[in-house]
């Protein structure tokens, strides 16, 4: 009849509807999730924006604003920046001194002769006016990597040189640059200590190593041979000039905007890690108060269920202060689902907390005396130590509360250093149980 033929049409556009809404869902990210992506450019503004918010919430980000401030003082001096970049004891600076012999470079038969940035002017073939950068050699210490690869961030091209095929270090540090887009020479240095064989087996090593990390032909591959006290003309140091050339010519707008998108990234980059460190160090505290109110709770707790009472209390309220920090929403359905997906986790393995927690208490002299209560508390104690540590891992990854795997990586927490933990942990509840004590009449 009609109707009904009215009704299952109505019915199959529902649920075409319904599918059609299901899918947009999983394929179209969210406003949130879009705002976070890495993908999308940062520009001066946002960044000095994000400096004056987290200095207002007690962050010390003077190394952001004094890159900002760099960058800045560069674009107004103009110039072309090239950085020589690369391990140590490659020759970067008898590199330097090949190609612009007036430039009075500090070398030495000791590797890594450079300690901090040198800039040296120098006008190439065609006239013009750029500054090369000679930077500490890479794998010396954690602070010479840092420096090199922040000056090669900020200089418009960066000249990466080794002396044979790539180590896993050279390698990382060019996947690096190609992944900010640097424009870049690779030099193939020291030439002369190689056969004609060796040579060439290692130019084809270093192309296909350009290729495997999506260089493609944007990398030219030049060889040379700059030895300290060569006096004749260095090989191919011609070839280094005339590649250097190229790169200044052929656009030098395209250099400055790559450049500037190169350090808002690194220092965007910066201010993400800072901001990262602060929750982590915030939510640290957060969790060892809750612990901490976890244990004197339970030793509080005089009649059977009252525990469980004032945990399901402290772990929804736990629960909803990291997400605050995280800024995550937290609606009440998915904290029931976290604490209850935890409290069957909980309900397994409570024995054998108790039992790692009596264990431990014979650490203390005299604390076998102690009544179970303290023990049940070191428990307890573990459990929420693992439950804040589990939900703050879950939501620095994924930016929203998943009970699921919030309540993973709460299994996970739960067996990590579990003895210092349990240490620590009987320590605290030793301290509330003999405060509880000196204040009863």
């Amino acid at each position: 009849s009609l109707p009904v033929f009215v009704g299952l049409i109505i019915f199959l556009v529902a649920i075409a509807f319904l599918g059609a809404w299901a899918v947009w869902r999983l394929v179209v990210p969210s406003p949130r999730r879009r705002s976070q992506s890495p993908e999308q450019g940062v520009d001066r503004q946002t960044l000095e924006r994000r400096i004056r918010e987290a200095q207002a919430s007690g962050l010390d980000l003077r190394d952001a604003e004094q890159e900002l401030e760099e960058l800045a003082r560069r674009r107004e001096t103009g110039g072309l920046y090239l950085c020589f970049f690369g391990e140590i004891s490659t020759g970067k600076s008898s590199l330097i001194k090949a190609v612009a012999p007036e430039a009075q470079v500090e070398t030495g038969v000791v590797g890594g002769t450079t300690r901090s940035p040198r800039h040296y002017t120098w006008q190439t073939p065609s006239g013009d006016d750029v500054i090369l950068v000679d930077v500490p050699g890479s794998s010396r210490d954690a602070e010479d990597d840092e420096t090199g690869m922040r000056e090669a961030v900020r200089a418009h091209v960066v000249i990466y040189v080794c002396s044979a095929d790539l180590t896993r270090r050279q390698y990382e540090d060019l996947q690096a640059l190609v992944a900010i887009e640097k424009p870049m020479t690779l030099v193939l240095n020291k030439s002369d200590l190689l056969s004609g064989e060796e040579a060439t087996l290692i130019q084809e090593r270093l192309r296909l190593r350009l290729q495997e990390i999506g260089a493609g032909d944007d990398v030219e591959l030049v060889v040379v041979s700059a030895r300290p006290g060569d006096e004749s003309q260095p090989a191919g140091i011609d070839d280094l000039r005339s590649a250097i050339q190229r790169r200044v010519d052929h656009s030098p707008e395209a250099l400055e905007v790559l450049r500037d998108r190169a350090v808002f990234s690194m220092v965007d980059r910066r201010l993400t890690e800072a901001e990262q460190q602060s929750r982590r160090t915030e939510a640290e505290k957060i969790v060892r108060s809750y612990t901490r109110k976890a244990v004197v709770g339970a030793l509080a707790a005089v009649s059977p269920g009252t525990d469980i009472l004032i945990q399901g209390y402290l772990g929804s309220a736990l629960v909803k202060e990291l997400c605050r920090l995280y800024d995550v929403p937290a609606r009440d359905v998915e904290i029931s689902r976290l604490l209850d997906l935890s409290q069957s986790y909980v309900g397994r393995t409570l024995p054998i907390a108790l039992a790692v927690a009596g264990n431990a208490m014979k650490a203390f002299p005299g604390a076998g005396t102690i009544a179970g209560g303290v023990t049940h508390a070191v428990a307890y104690g573990l459990i929420f130590d693992a439950l804040g540590r589990g939900l703050s891992r879950s939501l620095a990854e994924g930016g929203e509360l998943r009970p699921a795997a919030a309540a993973r990586r709460f299994r996970e927490s739960m067996s990590e250093d579990l003895g210092a933990r349990t240490i620590r942990i009987a320590r605290m509840a030793l301290e509330e149980e003999e405060s509880g004590r000196r204040e009863q009449p």
